[in-house]
């Protein structure tokens, strides 16, 4: 059903897109594993964002050989699950995105750990803000994400049980919109799951980063102080997902414009902030800066209207049975199509890892709880 409201009607893209010098060359996005804030405790783990750079007019002859090759006639439109359990169809879009293929080296993948990205958030809201106020500056040297990975690497492990998982999702609850009709509840199940933790870690580097958020417990009580209803919600991965996938494109390309699946974050006010980001220089100092990217639009389409969009949402449902065989949860679609999509993930992806693209090739070793 397209969507409907005052939010979703101006930046809306009805007509079939083609590269040109106006709009540059065409994105074609979509996503697979979106929880909204709700970061712990899903059944997927990732958020994966794929896109294509392909345009509707070659996105349409490239739907319909897909149709005919896979003999698949009544479906209004390609999706993911209609390929993923067949051999013989999987493997025709291993040919289209393997060296050799139409789509090879226009398709590329961001990839957020949802559970990384809560631990991230974790270091942002409450270290870095005290850290800002008495004058110092977690970002430069690459200290938040070295806190953030050992929070998210080694927490399951310091924490037996099912302590690490209660205490992310104290945080998730109080910092996500829902926490603001219960600030105060949220913020003593968060406090006491941050004692307890503290009290229970068995690994030292834990131990002393649980000990600096217990220091830092008074900003936990801020986070909705601010009245104002924000356009992008503290805990919300797919907005900057959005916003750093037109980045990378305009430093392959050139010009882009940004096509995405219809969403229900990604409103009018969502996207013209994916938007502004994108086009803004990023980067603490001279030195790291990175200039604005070349983004023409950013806009929403339906996958029944736009081919280009059915092509991004095979991609990112292969993409998403990848990340799941990493996971440990394999799929025949999972282990035959690793080889090629781990090539399209993005280094900027957030991810615990130096070369996501790497780990992402192997099966992930679950923590032993005791």
């Amino acid at each position: 059903m397209p969507l409907t409201g005052e939010k979703y009607t101006q930046l809306n893209q009805p007509e079939a897109t083609t590269d040109g010098a106006d709009h540059g060359r065409w994105i074609a996005c979509d996503e697979s594993g979106w929880d909204g804030e709700q970061l712990i405790g899903r059944r997927r783990r990732f958020l994966v964002y794929a896109s294509i750079a392909v345009d509707d007019v070659e996105a349409a002859a490239l739907i319909q050989q897909l149709r005919d090759q896979a003999g698949i006639r009544q479906a209004k439109e390609l999706k993911f699950d209609l390929f993923k359990n067949r051999t013989n169809r999987w493997s025709l879009l291993q040919q289209l995105w393997e060296p050799g293929g139409a789509l090879h080296d226009r398709c590329s993948v961001y990839v957020v750990d949802k559970e990384y990205a809560a631990a991230a958030k974790v270091i942002d809201l409450l270290l870095e803000e005290k850290e800002h106020d008495e004058g110092g500056n977690l970002y430069a040297d690459g200290k938040a994400r070295a806190l953030a990975r050992t929070l998210a690497l080694e927490g399951p492990r310091a924490l037996r049980g099912t302590l690490f998982q209660e205490l992310m999702s104290a945080f998730v609850t109080l910092a996500s919109r829902r926490g603001t009709s219960q600030q105060d509840e949220a913020l003593g199940v968060f406090v006491a799951a941050l004692d307890q933790a503290w009290a229970a870690s068995t690994r030292k580097a834990v131990t002393a980063l649980l000990a600096r958020l217990r220091g830092a417990r008074d900003y936990a009580a801020t986070f909705h102080e601010d009245p104002a209803d924000p356009v992008f919600p503290q805990l919300e991965m797919l907005i900057p997902a959005v916003a750093q996938t037109a980045r990378r494109w305009d430093r392959r390309l050139g010009r882009v414009s940004v096509l995405t699946d219809e969403q229900q974050m990604l409103t009018d006010d969502a996207l013209r902030t994916v938007h502004e980001y994108a086009c803004a220089p990023v980067g603490m100092t001279l030195l790291t800066r990175e200039r604005g990217a070349d983004v023409a639009a950013v806009v929403r389409g339906s996958s029944v209207d736009h081919p280009s969009i059915q092509l991004a949402d095979l991609l990112a449902g292969a993409a998403a049975a990848v990340a799941e065989r990493h996971e440990g949860n394999p799929s025949d679609a999972g282990e035959g199509l690793w080889p090629v999509i781990t090539s399209f993930v993005e280094q900027s992806s957030l991810l615990p890892y130096d070369d996501p693209a790497a780990q992402l090739r192997s099966v992930k070793e679950r923590p032993v709880r005791r």
